[in-house]
């Protein structure tokens, strides 16, 4: 996954709940949410890496729950 600009990303509008949101205010506000080194970012970036790392860390998981349903037909 690229979170310096070498992939082009799309717009699309997303809704969380208020909760949510004050959590990810809070997880900026208390630099828990990583920063580029050296950078500063919008916290309207910082959301989307978060959640562009949440989409990328799922569609990991995916791939490897298919592996290993694969591997497991396999045996078969």
């Amino acid at each position: 996954m690229d979170m310096f600009g070498k992939v082009g990303l799309v717009e699309i509008p997303i809704h969380i709940a208020p909760d949510q949101k004050t959590w990810l205010d809070k997880m900026i506000k208390e630099n828990k949410i990583a920063i580029p080194p050296g950078g500063t970012l919008e916290k309207g970036s910082l959301y989307s890496m978060f959640i562009r790392m949440l989409l990328h860390n799922a569609m990991e998981e995916q791939a490897r729950q298919e592996a290993l349903e694969a591997d497991d037909d396999d045996d078969e």
